[in-house]
């Protein structure tokens, strides 16, 4: 056995030094500036194809082989500054619950370059379960006119329609996706338009969630044709429910105060936490105003969902944390009930990828583009 087990490594050498010797040089990848600062998002070289390591572990993802047009084309979208934070998550081979985070990444077919892509391309090149964006997921208009042209309806279902098909193209695990304040493009509906212009439930949830949903199958789970679900990774006893911070501001004349309806919170004490599962909870818009950064911005009815997490827990459910983006900056805090808060950096080449080992109650994270690491405890 020992030496089957040598001639192998012997012959899996000789195929390392065979690729390496004959390796294809990556074409640069042209996209309009971006208001992300990282220039130097194409790598001189395609990342190299990794094999999962032999483990008791339960698979994040099937294993893929790539073709040499595909490692190309996914090595191309891999920005150079991540390459190192991609050899560390490789070189420590976490055997938890693992997935990636980006967040507002405020998209437009006009300044997006490599958002959506770079993190796609991760999922072949890393062992994610899946990966999501934590809302404003397009542009719209925020401030004075700039966007003005960038932002018009027409143009802004073009930008949802092409980050959706940026994400699951080519994806190599599930996606998750849900929706902040600037995602209905009401702030432009405001001041150059009507309230009849804006993406409308039935917009994010055809041009979105039905096409995440035709991806994930069955391990999604929404109320019905709903903008909140959520979704079960079976292997690790783990739920993930992503909440929808624009779904109380809908039929609302551009009312920027996120929150939640009426029926997506009864949805979420009765449906998503009926569950034995390690509970994980997403959305946009923070459930406490404390992180640094916030301009005070909270979900208006949050506390029902905080307290309906409180129940859950009272009743020996597993929680683990609430995470967040719209701040733009990397933050953690604790609330009053001891549940842990986490909130990320926005960017369409930033990305945090997040390991969870249920059994120790520990958190850490890997920082892509510019993020730090981080370490935690729930």
């Amino acid at each position: 056995m020992k030496k089957f087990l040598l001639a192998i490594l012997a012959f899996s050498l000789l195929l390392t030094c065979g690729c390496a010797q004959s390796g294809t040089e990556t074409k640069e990848v042209t996209d309009e500036p971006t208001t992300d600062t990282n220039k130097d998002a194409v790598p001189e070289t395609a990342a190299p194809e990794t094999e999962a390591p032999e483990t008791d572990a339960p698979e994040t993802a099937a294993p893929v082989v790539l073709s040499p047009e595909m490692q190309q084309k996914l090595g191309s979208y891999i920005p150079k500054n991540w390459q190192e934070g991609i050899d560390e998550i490789n070189e420590a081979l976490p055997e938890d619950f693992m997935f990636a985070i980006q967040t507002d990444t405020h998209f437009s077919v006009k300044s997006g370059t490599q958002s959506a892509n770079c993190l796609k391309a991760l999922s072949h090149f890393v062992p994610l379960s899946f990966y999501a964006n934590l809302g404003d997921y397009i542009k719209g208009y925020y401030v004075g006119d700039v966007g003005k042209e960038e932002n018009t309806p027409d143009k802004t279902m073009t930008s949802l329609k092409e980050i959706t098909s940026r994400y699951l193209t080519d994806a190599n695990c599930p996606v998750l996706v849900t929706f902040g304040n600037h995602d209905t493009n009401q702030l432009w509906c405001k001041n150059y338009g009507s309230a009849d212009q804006q993406l409308t439930k039935k917009d994010h949830y055809d041009e979105v969630i039905s096409k995440l949903k035709e991806h994930n199958g069955s391990i999604m789970v929404t109320d019905g044709e709903s903008n909140y679900y959520y979704v079960d990774f079976p292997a690790y006893n783990a739920r993930v429910i992503m909440l929808n911070c624009a779904d109380g501001n809908y039929e609302n004349s551009y009312d920027s105060v996120s929150m939640y309806s009426d029926r997506q919170v009864e949805w979420f004490k009765t449906e998503a936490l009926n569950t034995t599962a390690n509970v994980i909870i997403m959305t946009h818009v923070p459930l406490i105003k404390e992180f640094p950064g916030n301009d005070n911005s909270v979900v208006k009815n949050g506390d029902s969902v905080r307290s309906a997490v409180e129940e859950f827990i009272k009743n020996g459910g597993s929680f683990v944390a609430y995470m967040n983006g719209h701040t733009h900056n990397q933050a953690d805090l604790v609330d009053e009930n001891g549940r842990l808060h986490i909130s990320f950096a926005q960017g369409g080449t930033k990305a945090e990828v997040v390991a969870i080992n249920f059994k120790a109650k520990k958190i850490y994270t890997f920082g892509l583009g510019g993020a730090e690491g981080r370490d935690f405890r729930y």
